[in-house]
């Protein structure tokens, strides 16, 4: 997930959910939050020492709020809101455990720490451009992106200096310009696609950590981490997984993946069927076993399921059944 909060708002919301006083909506955003990232969940660690810290050391303390604000402000390089001014105290405030104005206060500290010592945590990791969907992007190192609506690619700090990184969440088809020596790498949640130039379609839902790949020219890597499984996807392939069905789901023969386009020349049934499965999200059970024995040689370009298990039976002298809410039955 790519935050939508600004560095300060974040910081405050990571706070008021260790110290349980986020709302439902704010706990469900920085629990898909962590798990986007593997540093997210370090970060909210470290910000939970602090806070554990400071707890557990609950003293009486010289408080200069007004200052540790403008510090604040200074680092971000914003204008402090002139109709909001903090007086300085003129003697120590004893910090409670209890109470709006305590839990403030540590809210202030762990943004003042955070944007001194630690900003570089946030500043390393933020996107040298991003590009929002629908658009075309042209990336600096000769590299396109189609983004469709309501799409978001980020491309990493350094880009085409140090790395050839971006971060998508959404559905791109990528065309990458050939460099052997940097590959070109494609971030999604825990999985990365990496390749040095090929033409490819990703679609990617971050709150199902769900992943599709479609490679129409040359050659990918996929990895997903979390199973510390990879794969190669070549010229036809698609590859699926998500948090229900996590491993490696492979599909060959896709000519074009958005307009149903499937091209088979003496291909065991089996594979074809793994194919539909795939492509039309369905489930397809074979009654007559000896039909896997048979070769299937045909084309498919945007046809309806039904349509295609018309012309499988056909071409295997079969019929076929609905069985279910997205099942069929080849006989």
């Amino acid at each position: 997930m790519t935050s939508s909060y600004s560095d300060e708002a974040l910081y405050t919301l990571l706070c008021k959910y260790l110290l349980n006083e986020a709302d439902m909506e704010e706990r469900a955003w920085v629990e898909a939050w962590l798990q986007d990232d593997t540093g997210n969940a370090r970060l909210l660690a470290s910000l939970g020492k602090v806070l554990q810290t400071a707890a557990d050391q609950a003293v009486t303390v010289p408080v200069e709020t007004d200052r540790s604000w403008q510090q604040l402000y200074a680092k971000m390089n914003v204008t402090p809101p002139t109709a909001f001014t903090i007086p300085e105290p003129e003697q120590a405030i004893p910090i409670r455990k209890k109470g709006y104005i305590y839990t403030l206060l540590k809210v202030a500290a762990v943004l003042v720490i955070a944007l001194g010592a630690g900003w570089w945590f946030l500043t390393g990791k933020q996107p040298s451009a991003v590009f929002a969907g629908p658009a075309t992007a042209q990336l600096p190192d000769g590299s396109s992106v189609q983004l469709l609506s309501d799409s978001r690619l980020e491309l990493a700090k350094g880009y085409n200096n140090s790395n050839r990184t971006v971060s998508l969440q959404g559905a791109a088809t990528f065309d990458v310009a050939g460099n052997a020596g940097q590959p070109f790498v494609v971030l999604l949640g825990h999985t990365e696609i990496k390749v040095l130039g090929t033409r490819f379609t990703v679609h990617y839902v971050p709150g199902r950590q769900a992943v599709s790949v479609h490679v129409a020219s040359g050659k990918v890597m996929v990895i997903n981490h979390d199973k510390a499984d990879s794969v190669v996807l070549t010229q036809g392939m698609l590859l699926r997984h998500d948090s229900l069905r996590p491993a490696f789901r492979i599909a060959t023969h896709v000519a074009d993946i958005e307009k149903k386009s499937l091209a088979f020349h003496d291909t065991p049934l089996e594979e074809v069927l793994q194919t539909i499965t795939e492509v039309y999200d369905v489930k397809v059970e074979l009654e007559n076993t000896a039909l896997l024995k048979l070769t299937v040689s045909t084309t498919f370009n945007d046809e309806s399921i039904e349509e295609v298990m018309n012309a499988l039976a056909m071409t295997l002298n079969a019929s076929w059944e609905k069985t279910g809410e997205r099942q069929y039955k080849l006989k």
